[in-house]
């Protein structure tokens, strides 16, 4: 696969993203721990999205810490295989906060942590792939 450099496609996740996520806060729905759980999710899965988006690309580059000159070099296997590494972290990480907010809702736990939870575990998850090397 020839490899060209470039961040349209992250610009148009990232409109997707924005779109996604007024979506979601703009439901006409009543209960605040409800609405607060489905925009967490939506959140959880745009980065799940954006890892797939840069697996099938192979755009590792996108990615903190690879230059897109070490990218070129790697080479599509090895691209691919780095990618897929992040898709599957942040895809576990979506799959448990799925599990979680439900659960959440389920027993009333305060909405305040499911920010909490959500937040600290995009930012494990993020850190956790830094160990991954190209």
């Amino acid at each position: 696969m020839e490899l060209k450099k470039s961040y349209k496609g992250f610009l148009l996740w990232m409109l997707v993203f924005v779109v996604t996520m007024l979506g979601g806060a703009l439901l006409p729905i009543q209960s605040g721990a409800i609405l607060t759980r489905i925009v967490m999710n939506v959140c959880v899965l745009n980065l799940v999205l954006l890892a797939f988006i840069i697996y099938k690309t192979e755009y590792v580059y996108w990615y903190n810490g690879t230059e897109y000159n070490q990218v070129v070099e790697a080479g599509s296997e090895r691209r691919k295989e780095f990618a897929k590494k992040h898709l599957k972290r942040f895809g576990i990480f979506a799959l448990l906060y799925l599990v979680y907010s439900v659960v959440a809702q389920l027993i009333r736990i305060p909405y305040g942590v499911d920010i909490a939870v959500a937040t600290v575990g995009m930012v494990i998850t993020a850190i956790s792939t830094i160990k991954f090397k190209l």
